[in-house]
């Protein structure tokens, strides 16, 4: 018994990767097949793809590829969205990811190690230096955080939700993404990462997450 109860006890934290999509029928068919690969191999739990009224086939296309669709009940914007999925997630961290972005195959087992120290909270990851968007602007932004990202400190002082994952119970316990104040896109990941760094939490860059 002794035994059972230490390899529960040291088991790797399983993850939920929570997904909003809205109109996003043009990009899940690209970023979903990495991550239902990665249930299928046991590396995270659940896909969660959350429908934020979509007008397009996102929820079916979702659904039909194997993801746990939920709706949001109407437009509440990306934030609002996350936090509905996390209260009902089955895993201890929650792994937040843009709908319109493809993440590496060993991505998820990356991840595991940047929680590998109980006082990192939160870690997010990189842009890698391959954007599929031939246009110059897209390409310029995207190498523009790669270069940022692969440079800073991998103690970092802000959250990216394109690319990030906080245990479930800091992020519960800091109330989620605050949608009073960013009720459209904005800096609601950014200021997610304040909150839990005000309450002696660690996030950490994962430069190998991409």
């Amino acid at each position: 018994r002794d035994t059972l109860v230490t390899q529960v006890d040291n088991r790797p934290p399983g993850i939920s990767f929570i997904m909003p999509v809205y109109n996003g029928a043009a990009f899940i068919p690209l970023s979903l097949p990495p991550l239902i690969a990665m249930v299928q191999r046991g590396e995270i739990l659940e896909v969660i793809v959350i429908d934020d009224g979509s007008s397009d086939d996102s929820k079916q296309i979702a659904q039909e590829m194997g993801a746990k669709v939920l709706s949001s009940g109407g437009r509440i914007g990306p934030g609002g969205a996350r936090n509905q999925a996390a209260e009902i997630a089955l895993g201890d961290i929650l792994w937040f990811v843009d709908a319109d972005v493809v993440v590496h195959e060993d991505a998820a087992l990356n991840l595991h190690r940047g929680f590998d120290d109980l006082q990192i909270v939160a870690v997010f990851g990189s842009y890698d230096t391959n954007p599929p968007a031939r246009n110059f602007f897209s390409q310029y932004k995207k190498m523009v955080h790669h270069y940022y990202h692969q440079r800073a400190s991998s103690e970092a002082r802000t959250f990216w939700s394109g690319c990030g994952a906080v245990r479930r119970i800091a992020f519960l316990d800091v109330g989620g993404f605050d949608v009073e104040r960013y009720q459209y896109p904005s800096i609601e990941d950014i200021e997610l990462g304040t909150r839990l760094i005000e309450r002696g939490g660690r996030v950490l860059l994962h430069r190998d997450v991409q």
